[in-house]
């Protein structure tokens, strides 16, 4: 049990930083409107493969492993569908 919340929460902190990794990168450019729709696809398709490859793992057991790819995703969604909203709204 308390490996598979350390494996969570270490899923939403690395997909924090890989978000502000790359949306740091996008603002350095001088087309933020278009690389902020890549980020959010990346987001998008992060969330869709962790996703995926979370429910393998959990069919195999792995609890940890598929907290982990489940939590993921979770803020790099977020933040991506906020700076989208601001970016377009």
């Amino acid at each position: 049990m308390r490996a598979t919340i350390v494996a969570g929460l270490g899923g939403v902190i690395i997909g924090h930083m890989l978000w502000l990794t790359a949306i740091s990168l996008a603002t350095k450019t001088t087309t933020v409107n278009a690389w902020v729709l890549v980020v959010a696809a990346a987001a998008f398709g992060l969330a869709v493969a962790g996703g995926l490859l979370g429910r393998m793992f959990y069919g195999r057991k792995a609890l940890a492993k598929a907290a982990f790819l489940w939590c993921l995703p979770i803020s790099p969604l977020l933040f991506s569908i906020s700076v989208l909203a601001v970016t377009y709204l």
